[in-house]
């Protein structure tokens, strides 16, 4: 198990002088999660000083209070922080909900369903070395349905066109930040619908390491819920579908406008014209030019205002828990007042 092959590395080497946040949406926590949580800590806590971990609670359905409850309790496991979000909203928001409470150095998301940390050992050194943002890429294939196996590749192939990001390489979900990145993250007007290209469309230096676990089974989604987060990627990093849509106005106001002309010509060299075609085609056309118009200025003054427009806030804390147990309070630097 890549658990204890982790466990068997990390003895080999010396613990990176950090604070380490490991992000970790969940949804519908139950027993066997809990057995993912004691894992990660298994391999965060010999890799770094210390860690926090926080878990979102993505608008879970079952009843789960006393599982979170056993987790936070002065005999539960340490370091914990849980956020329970009151209504289920995208991965990438829950994501952001962690990244925005964090306090570590550095800030690893990821999810245990479908990746692991065999990796962090190395992306901790790649961070060493200089690379500000480390994706953790698992290159096993999930099995889909066929119209998610024939959509997917399309999706990403009209979105690379579009944005010039391939999805698959540039912008996994598990990913190891600092500090630097994260303060960036959170400084753009929309960090949440942000969040999965901004490292390459800002630039940071940025490293992949790749690793082959079929084991794991990764929650699967509904094509709906795909196609929605599919839209949102593309609305929040290009503006070619409102281009599209100011395009295909300004087209149909010049065709109108060109069928008016066609009208009038029509009405000077016919004689036979029926009545009252002219006056029904000019106004048809005059309306349709004209709402035509309409559209295409206020297509385009969306384009020129949209990252200004105010957005409500992305989500709503429900609830918060804390570990009773918190290891960084006995490392404090609290000096006693002398009487």
């Amino acid at each position: 198990m890549w658990l204890a092959k982790c466990a068997s590395e990390n003895a080999m080497s010396s613990s990176s002088p950090i604070l380490l946040t490991v992000v970790i949406p969940f949804r519908n926590f139950d027993h066997s999660a809990r057995s993912m949580v004691e894992a990660t800590i298994g391999v965060v806590a010999p890799l770094v000083d210390d860690y926090e971990l926080i878990i979102i609670d993505n608008g879970s359905t079952n009843d789960e209070f006393g599982d979170y409850q056993a987790l936070v309790a002065g005999d539960g496991l340490a370091n914990i922080q849980i956020y329970r979000l009151l209504q289920r909203v995208d991965s990438d928001v829950a994501s952001l909900v962690g990244i925005e409470n964090s306090l570590g150095d550095y800030v690893l998301v990821y999810d245990p369903r479908s990746e692991n940390l065999s990796q962090l050992a190395a992306a901790l050194g790649k961070i060493a070395e200089g690379s500000e943002v480390v994706f953790l890429r698992n290159m096993a294939s999930t099995d889909h349905g066929l119209m998610q196996r024939v959509a997917g590749p399309l999706f990403r192939w009209v979105f690379q066109r579009i944005t010039r990001i391939d999805l698959i390489r540039d912008a996994p979900v598990g990913r190891l930040m600092s500090k630097r990145v994260v303060s960036y993250l959170l400084d753009q007007p929309n960090p949440a619908a942000q969040y999965r290209t901004f490292p390459v469309r800002a630039g940071f230096m940025r490293a992949t390491l790749n690793y082959t676990d079929r084991s794991l089974t990764p929650v699967k989604r509904s094509t709906f819920e795909r196609l929605r987060s599919g839209l949102r990627l593309v609305i929040a990093n290009s503006m070619a579908p409102i281009r599209l849509v100011s395009l295909v106005t300004l087209l149909g106001a010049l065709l109108n406008l060109a069928y008016s002309a066609y009208v009038v010509v029509i009405a000077l060299v016919k004689r036979d014209v029926a009545p009252g075609w002219v006056t029904l085609s000019l106004q048809q056309s005059g309306m349709f030019f004209l709402i035509s118009m309409i559209l295409f200025v206020l297509t385009e003054y969306m384009i020129h205002s949209m990252r200004w427009t105010m957005r409500g806030a992305e989500y709503f804390i429900d609830s918060e828990r804390t570990s009773a147990i918190l290891s960084r309070r006995s490392k404090l630097n609290v000096e006693q007042a002398r009487p």
